[in-house]
């Protein structure tokens, strides 16, 4: 053979082989790459789970908190309309011992005005009737009128006592008893 043939033989062998080398290195790459993405999906597949997990494990917590917090919100209830009810009870019986004491000063004021007339026997007779009857049958005068709040002031000044003698037997100052006696005829005028 010619060294012209021999030239053509190994350029045809160079030539198939050339084409064949990029097809076996395809088949390689694509089998590497075919492994990466199973790879790939493997770990995303174990991610996704993961990620269900924790969001199931967030569900349970937030349900837990939720419970947690209405059963606590009821107990915060249950302790207001108790905490409530013993308010009521005790603003009722605050009115009461108010209308008591007011029949008990009514009482003394009386005492006082009747000069001492009863005997000690029918004065703790009156006392007890007074602090034992229902508070629906007293009316409840204002506790705050001067006169009941003094009555021995306005009783000295009553006998004609001046006030100093008024001062120096109740032992109140006497500027005060005179603002006391000037407020008892404002109220009496008005």
């Amino acid at each position: 053979m010619q060294p012209w043939a021999y030239i053509v033989m190994l350029g045809g062998f160079a030539l198939a082989y050339a084409l064949f080398l990029p097809s076996r290195a395809r088949n390689k790459d694509s089998g590497a790459d075919k492994q990466s993405l199973k790879e790939v999906e493997a770990a995303l597949e174990l991610y996704m789970a993961d990620v269900e997990r924790e969001n199931r494990e967030l569900l349970e917590l937030l349900d837990s908190i939720k419970t947690q917090s209405q059963s606590s919100q009821a107990a915060i209830q249950e302790q207001l309309s108790e905490l409530n009810g013993r308010l009521d009870a005790m603003q009722h019986r605050t009115s009461q011992l108010e209308t008591r004491m007011a029949a008990n000063e009514n009482g003394l004021l009386q005492l006082a005005l009747s000069g001492g007339k009863e005997t000690n026997a029918e004065q703790s007779e009156a006392q007890a009737g007074a602090i034992d009857e229902p508070a629906a049958d007293v009316k409840a005068k204002p506790v705050s009128t001067i006169k009941l709040r003094y009555p021995q002031l306005f009783e000295l000044h009553n006998e004609g006592k001046s006030i100093d003698a008024i001062a120096k037997r109740t032992g109140m100052q006497s500027g005060e008893i005179q603002l006391i006696l000037q407020l008892a005829k404002q109220e009496e005028s008005a």
